[in-house]
């Protein structure tokens, strides 16, 4: 599944838990994430139960981080960025009733605004296998 979307700016709530929680996401990614999330407009609402992307999943419940929420990630790659590999990021709140479900964020090992140099407007491919 391809997704195509432009970089918007964010209110920086995603690097508060994804610090708090880095432990919890590395033990089970196996890598570290960045304290930070990078925000797309997609020209659709994205569906995060649809049984395409149900199927890839990677299910945080809330007492593995001792959280209010579970969080929710799949895999993709970033095609438009060198094929960065990245996860989309949700708690399963917003991903149910997000007030603005067009956007999605993405998390990575490293900061990517800074590492692709990436300003709001910017394009980015991205394709959940």
């Amino acid at each position: 599944m391809q997704l195509r979307g432009r970089v918007q700016s964010g209110k920086g709530d995603a690097s508060r838990w994804l610090r708090l929680f880095a432990e919890t996401y590395e033990r089970k990614l196996g890598s570290r994430i960045f304290p930070g999330s990078l925000n797309l407009a997609l020209n659709s609402d994205f569906d995060w139960y649809a049984p395409f992307y149900r199927d890839r999943h990677i299910w945080f419940d809330r007492s593995e981080m001792e959280s209010e929420r579970d969080v929710l990630l799949i895999p993709c790659v970033l095609t438009s960025l060198d094929h960065q590999a990245a996860f989309l990021w949700s708690t399963t709140t917003a991903a149910k009733d997000r007030p603005d479900p067009w956007v999605i964020e993405i998390v990575a090992e490293e900061g990517l605004r800074q590492k692709f140099d990436l300003s709001d407007g910017d394009v980015v491919e991205i394709v959940v296998s």
